[in-house]
Parts: C-alpha cells; sequence; structure tokens
C-alpha cells in the first residue's frame, strides 16, 4: 500500500492558523453562515502588506476597502503581520529623540545644582 501526496495550492494563512474561520462573522446579513470565504483574502494580505496598501490590495483583489481593513486587523490580532508604523525608522528615531532629551533635561539640572 503506497500513500501519494498531492501537493496543491491551499491557502497558507488558514492551513497555519484555522482558529481565524471558526466563528462566523456577520458582514452581510442576508449572506448563509460561511459562505464567504476569506482565505484567499488573507493570503495576498500577507504576502503583499509590506508594499501595498489597503486600497491598492482591494483593487486587486476586488474588494471593498472595508473588507480588507476588517481582515488586516484580523492579521495583526493574530501575529501573522505588524503595523506599518511599526516598521518605519521615523518610529524609531522619535523615540530616541524623546529618550535623549529626557536625559539632556536631567543633565541640565545636575549642572544647575
Amino acid at each position: 500500500m503506497t500513500i501519494t501526496i498531492k501537493l496543491t495550492n491551499r491557502p497558507v494563512v488558514k492551513s497555519t492558523n484555522p482558529e481565524l474561520y471558526v466563528n462566523h462573522t456577520y458582514h452581510m446579513q442576508k449572506a448563509v453562515n460561511y459562505t464567504y470565504n476569506y482565505s484567499s483574502l488573507d493570503d495576498y494580505i500577507v504576502q503583499n502588506w509590506a508594499t501595498k496598501t489597503v486600497p491598492q490590495i482591494a483593487s486587486d483583489m476586488n474588494e471593498y476597502p472595508h473588507r480588507v481593513s476588517y481582515r488586516k486587523d484580523v492579521l495583526i490580532e493574530a501575529g501573522l503581520i505588524d503595523h506599518k508604523w511599526k516598521n518605519t525608522g521615523r518610529t524609531k528615531l522619535a523615540k530616541q529623540y524623546k529618550v535623549l532629551m529626557t536625559q539632556a533635561k536631567a543633565i541640565k539640572k545636575q549642572l544647575e545644582a
């Protein structure tokens, strides 16, 4: 008896995080439960989040921007993607600036005393 495994293009996010698809989300009131499949949208967001914006992803996938934004929030909460503002150098520089200014104020107080 031999077992053959056929590789397919199954959704990556759905296979790694099936808990994201357990609960039905009521995005359309007349839709039958579980009729809308977010797995392809999730895969596309995960692959392109670093280079594309929400409106670009919505246009590419022929989706509404609010659906893309909703799934983006779900994926961020699950830890699959990061906030874009976390990856910018400007944020790191702003934090460093605050720390250095606090240190400078402390040194200034010591000099005055």
